[in-house]
């Protein structure tokens, strides 16, 4: 067998893991400061990055030493994987009930908003809403290939007759490099990211409590 080639895709590593609890989010990245008027000031510090961590369930101690030698392989320099919101499922519309086959639903941006909030999409299904919370990604730039993740802000963002939206924003704010006309993944958007900590669960008489890994995206 080869070696692992990274970053290592979802059914390589995170499709393989039996969670008992997931967090995935987005926190600030700020540094606060207080002027003598009572005012505080937000200073940015670097970019937004999303975030989680993974608790994984209890099983025998054969399925967690598999589990754990994937999570440690993945504490090497320069290791890294794709991860995406497991609790999330592709958009579904109500007024659409038939299932939407988002792989080859050709959706890609049709416009970017100077300001970096917001963008318009095209190639949806006529009609069809997506809502507050959902996520999207997209592929950017090269050498190395960077990896979008956005949450939408809007309440909705409905498509017109022929599939292209009004604006709408999204967080974090986009990232230069994207072009217009880029494919855009709406069905398990991934982004890349790196293992920061790991800790290992405790064994008992048959079976091993799975521990726990926190990991952060990373965008090289």
């Amino acid at each position: 067998m080869a070696p692992q080639v990274w970053p290592i895709p979802p059914e390589g590593f995170i499709d393989l893991l039996g969670f008992e609890t997931a967090t995935f989010g987005l926190p600030a990245d700020l540094s606060p400061s207080i002027t003598g008027g009572g005012d505080v000031i937000a200073h940015r510090r670097g970019s937004r990055l999303w975030q989680g961590e993974v608790t994984l369930g209890r099983s025998e101690h054969a399925d967690i030493a598999a589990q754990s030698a994937l999570i440690e392989h993945l504490l090497e320099p320069g290791a890294s994987f794709m991860v995406y919101d497991r609790r999330l499922p592709p958009p579904q519309d109500p007024a659409h009930p038939t299932q939407i086959d988002w792989d080859t639903q050709p959706v890609t941006i049709k416009s970017l908003i100077p300001g970096n909030r917001e963008l318009s999409l095209r190639g949806l299904p006529a009609n069809f809403t997506l809502r507050r919370g959902q996520l999207l990604g997209w592929q950017y730039l090269t050498d190395p290939v960077r990896y979008a993740l956005h949450r939408i802000v809007d309440a909705t963002v409905t498509s017109n007759g022929v599939g292209e939206t009004a604006r709408f924003e999204v967080t974090p704010f986009i990232r230069p490099g994207v072009a217009l006309e880029t494919p855009v993944i709406l069905a398990w958007p991934t982004c890349k990211a790196k293992m920061l900590s790991w800790k290992p669960g405790p064994g008992r008489s048959s079976v091993s409590q799975g521990g726990s890994f926190t990991w952060q995206q990373t965008l090289r």
